[in-house]
């Protein structure tokens, strides 16, 4: 990956460098990061009114455009969840560890409106699940991590051999199994497990659902709600934590520093670059189809999966120390350009690779002998929501 960065910076003009890298996640070989950067408090507002413009894309695409709705709904689909996604993993995220403000009380401001928007977990759950389980090191990525738990109840079983683990992955996005846990956990956390205070804001906030609703068709508040905040929420985050670590590939938490450091991993939006010198057909040829696919797989993939910081996710675990989350890309970069001892150029991969390398490890997980060869039950799903 760093050295088809490097190819990208020698192949695309200068001005393109930094839309390179926010799209891809990958900064190239001594790239400074730019010389201003959205706030992360301004860019929090940003973010809610991109969910506005995404939603009332969706009505008025419907209400106007008939049938050709379907050619504008995959992009204010994909903006829709980009925007709820963030509200979960970048801002509830980093509000509860105090990245966003840097005022405690603002960022748990942040963290209740965020969650209660996206309808995903409140502050307290978000603490427990996050902070104290999946941070701490005698957990991570082991049998007792939160996320290793959903995806044993999803079917992906130490030790289930690799053609059965992608047909599971294959089935899963269109499976109950998957919608149904996410519906309740949701239910639950806004209004069960949460706060008072926070259950008065999610009450507020689906109330006025319903008043959208009530001044909307059926179709139009399923492709402007039911679709993206549902479904296709389900299969990013499915696809994000499928991704996201080596879960259950090792028989314990890891044993040190080193151990640690290799279960991170980047996941970068980029397509190799066709040959240079080829035959100007064959060259057109593989172009479009370079282009097809950044159109078509790595955009879904960094704007519905891997939204905001999370390509560059392994620094939020190798370097915590760096709490500028929004300049994660080039820090990162800074830091492998320094020759930091994590190595982290080692363990670059697309989302498709990482997905391979998680399930491979589970496939060939030492865990296989001790766990149950039946499938999992509801009873062994944890009460929490993967990221």
């Amino acid at each position: 990956m760093e050295q088809l960065r490097r190819e990208y910076a020698e192949r695309f003009p200068g001005w393109t460098q930094q839309l390179i890298t926010l799209f891809s996640g990958k900064a190239a070989p001594g790239q400074k990061a730019p010389g201003w950067i959205t706030p992360p408090l301004v860019n929090w507002f940003l973010t809610l009114l991109q969910l506005m413009a995404a939603v009332l894309g969706s009505v008025y695409a419907v209400r106007l455009l008939g049938w050709y709705a379907a050619a504008v709904l995959p992009v204010t689909w994909l903006v829709t969840v980009n925007a709820v996604r963030k509200l979960q993993v970048t801002w509830s995220h980093h509000a509860v560890h105090k990245e966003v403000s840097g005022n405690r009380r603002v960022d748990k401001v942040v963290q209740v409106v965020s969650s209660a928007i996206s309808l995903t977990s409140n502050y307290e759950d978000i603490f427990e699940d996050h902070i104290r389980n999946h941070h701490n090191r005698k957990v991570f990525t082991t049998i007792k991590d939160p996320d290793s738990g959903f995806l044993m109840y999803l079917g992906f079983r130490p030790g289930t051999p690799m053609a059965e683990l992608r047909r599971t992955l294959y089935r899963t996005p269109f499976s109950p199994r998957l919608h149904l846990p996410f519906v309740t956990f949701r239910i639950r956390t806004n209004f069960l497990t949460a706060t008072w205070t926070r259950r008065v804001a999610s009450t507020v906030w689906v109330a006025f659902l319903v008043l959208l609703g009530s001044l909307m068709d059926g179709v139009e508040f399923s492709v402007a709600f039911l679709v993206p905040w549902l479904v296709l929420f389900h299969w990013a985050a499915l696809f994000q934590t499928i991704s996201e670590h080596p879960w259950m590939a090792f028989d314990g938490a890891p044993a040190g520093r080193a151990d640690y450091v290799a279960r991170c991993w980047a996941r970068f939006c980029l397509e190799p670059l066709p040959a240079r010198g080829l035959p100007a057909a064959r060259s057109a040829l593989l172009w479009a189809r370079w282009l097809a696919r950044m159109v078509c797989v790595q955009t879904p993939a960094r704007f519905g999966v891997l939204v905001s910081d999370l390509p560059a996710h392994d620094l939020h675990h190798v370097v915590p120390a760096d709490h500028a989350w929004h300049y994660a890309f080039w820090h990162r970069q800074a830091h492998i350009d320094e020759g930091h001892e994590s190595r982290m150029e080692e363990r670059e991969l697309t989302i498709g690779q990482a997905v391979e390398y998680v399930l491979g490890g589970i496939s060939l997980s030492p865990l296989a002998a001790s766990s149950p060869t039946r499938g999992a039950t509801a009873r062994d799903l944890p009460e929490r929501e993967t990221r």
